[in-house]
């Protein structure tokens, strides 16, 4: 799944975990301060383990004005390999997460495993991975009409 920044990805991915028994994975969630985003979280779905993506400031390696924390990536990239649910949530492959070459080859092992898997990709990331994903995927398109229909429909599938 991919569309524009903002525009529901991860509340949809919420809603999918939400819905459904046996799912895991992560999201990564904004956080804010005094109205303005300071940076990310990743939100493991079941613990409920949070660690910092990236955050304003300086250092490396960065995206942007955000420095990334390559050991919280290559933290989640390990709880990855153990995920075992009927439906697997990455939210998402982007440039932040694709800095981490351990997170790369542990998104490679899921994609290549039986596992069931509903992933985010940056919408305009030409990375291998994510050209990858959107190759071998379906991929939907989200946008403020579609995005309610996509998780209805998403849910029922899984639902069996």
């Amino acid at each position: 799944m991919t569309g524009r920044p903002g525009i529901g990805k991860t509340t949809l991915c919420m809603k999918v975990f939400k819905s459904l028994d046996d799912v895991e994975g992560f999201v990564t969630l904004e956080v804010r301060e005094k109205g303005r985003r300071i940076g990310f979280k990743l939100h493991d779905l079941k613990s409920g383990e949070e660690l910092w993506l990236a955050k304003v400031g300086e250092g490396y390696p960065k995206v942007g004005k955000y420095v990334v924390f390559l050991e919280s990536i290559d933290r989640f990239a390990e709880m990855l390999k153990g995920y075992s649910g009927n439906l697997v949530i990455v939210d998402e492959v982007g440039p932040m997460e694709l800095k981490s070459e351990r997170f790369v080859r542990a998104m490679e092992d899921l994609i290549e495993s039986p596992k069931n898997l509903l992933v985010t990709v940056h919408y305009r990331s030409r990375h291998p991975l994510v050209e990858r994903i959107k190759r071998e995927f379906e991929l939907y398109v989200i946008d403020e009409k579609n995005r309610d229909e996509v998780a209805r429909e998403i849910i029922r599938r899984f639902r069996g």
